[in-house]
């Protein structure tokens, strides 16, 4: 045996990055953040020769199949999309190798992050992280998945926030598995549970979701770091606090949304698209009070994890509950006259029933009897009626109410609702709740003898 040491292998001579990244039509003008970690020597500042403007041409960044089976869809994909509102366009594409592009060109935009000032309060968070969410719900529609929701691939360009790198999406009609095995899919903190095994075959049906809602959390929070807490949002935890950054009810609604688009079970998350819908209502609620809304600031907290379902339901419950206060009250001083004029809680023995026909589908031998109970508010008695005003949990919830009169035993005299079924704690549930108050109290005050109120249901059924 030789006590020689081996002698070094020669390095091999790289070419200039001039020739290595040259393509028709763009002058290379180098990488687009030399002092990046993990470096990114393929996403590049580039000039377009004919025009000037400037752009950013991203290349094949590996020989590997599956990255570059990737790379293709992503380019061709991109490139098919283009003018698609919600979606940073592309400029020019590789139009040399077909159907396995090697670069494509992008427009320079900045960071979503980057386009929030000093002035900047969570109403403009808010309002972007919504036109981000409509993006993802068309595409979502069509079955198409980002599956790597996070800031940095989120931009601001044209006045408006843009999605960007699909590198890891699941397109429609393709196979979920183009990610290999045993490679993580999407970033750390931001990605939804049923993603994170190495192995997974989830094509990401409501992993967008969760990614951006603690997204929202990072953007509404600058300067508290680069991730958010790790689990299920909740509201009740100071590590997920957003009481700081305004008006408390706002903010409180606002946790409830993040914590039902962050749940661990897929099942019962939001979609994407209930997701647009509740960040629209609350904003169409609260856009008018930016008075009481702070500059965005931040401070750093601990870690959280999810809440259980018991004790989820008794949250549900209880914010229900304060939900329905205004509304009894509010009918009960345009039945009485006086708003303190209600009693809650439901006494089977001086004949309190629900009178009405809902249409739900029996679960038990005793009818339809709902998982979360009910919640019994009834105003005082007054010429002979009473409004009657309930809510029925059934992991979701909805709304009814009834005028009754002459009892006990009661007679059926009208009734509203009962509401389309909807998560408990949400924006657009207090919404139907309001829309059925003022059913009721405009029929109080304004009365039309025999007639049928326009919120009579259809026959549905209860939530499974």
């Amino acid at each position: 045996m030789s006590g020689r040491a081996p002698q070094p292998r020669p390095r091999r001579q790289q070419r200039p990055e001039s020739d290595n990244y040259s393509v028709p039509r763009w002058r290379d003008d180098g990488e687009l953040n030399p002092g990046s970690k993990p470096r990114k020597p393929f996403v590049r500042l580039a000039t377009e020769v004919s025009s000037g403007r400037v752009g950013i041409v991203k290349h094949l960044s590996s020989n590997a199949e599956a990255r570059r089976k990737r790379f293709y869809q992503e380019a061709l994909y991109m490139h098919r999309m283009n003018g698609t509102p919600g979606i940073l366009p592309v400029w020019d594409i590789d139009d040399a190798h077909g159907s396995q592009p090697r670069w494509y060109v992008m427009p320079r935009a900045q960071l979503l992050e980057k386009a929030f000032g000093d002035t900047s309060s969570v109403l403009d968070v808010v309002t972007a992280v919504a036109t981000v969410a409509q993006t993802l719900a068309a595409l979502a529609k069509d079955g198409t998945y980002h599956r790597d929701i996070k800031p940095a691939n989120l931009f601001w360009y044209d006045q408006a926030p843009v999605l960007a790198d699909f590198g890891i999406a699941a397109f429609a009609k393709s196979p979920a598995g183009l990610t290999r095995v045993g490679e993580r899919v999407g970033p750390a903190n931001f990605i939804a549970p049923e993603m994170r095994s190495a192995d997974s075959k989830d094509r990401g049906e409501r992993a967008d979701v969760y990614s951006l809602a603690k997204t929202l959390f990072v953007l509404a929070h600058p300067g508290r770091g680069d991730y958010p807490p790790d689990g299920t949002h909740r509201v009740d935890a100071e590590e997920f606090s957003l009481e700081y950054l305004g008006s408390g009810n706002a903010t409180l609604a606002l946790g409830h949304v993040l914590e039902a688009a962050t749940q661990f079970q897929v099942r019962d998350r939001l979609t994407m698209a209930d997701f647009h819908a509740e960040l629209r209502a609350w904003l169409d609620r609260h856009a008018a009070d930016a008075a009481h809304f702070t500059p965005l600031k931040g401070r750093r907290l601990g870690r959280g994890w999810g809440p259980d379902l018991m004790d989820r339901h008794r949250r549900d419950t209880e914010a229900t509950r304060a939900m329905m206060l205004p509304s009894i009250r509010r009918i009960a001083e345009a039945l009485t006259g006086d708003t303190s004029a209600w009693s809650a809680g439901i006494d089977h023995d001086s004949g309190d029933a629900t009178l009405g026909e809902y249409g739900w589908t029996p679960n038990s031998e005793d009818g339809f009897i709902p998982d979360g109970g009910t919640l019994w508010m009834a105003t005082a008695l007054h010429q002979g009626r009473r409004i009657v005003l309930e809510a029925v949990l059934d992991q979701d919830v909805c709304f009814l109410a009834e005028a009754q009169h002459g009892g006990p035993p009661w007679t059926l005299d009208q009734q509203w609702g009962h509401t389309p079924w909807q998560r408990p704690r949400m924006p657009r549930t207090l919404d139907q709740l309001q829309h059925l108050t003022d059913e009721v109290v405009t029929w109080l005050t304004h009365p039309v003898p025999g007639a049928r109120a326009a919120t009579d249901p259809e026959p549905t059924a209860a939530p499974a």
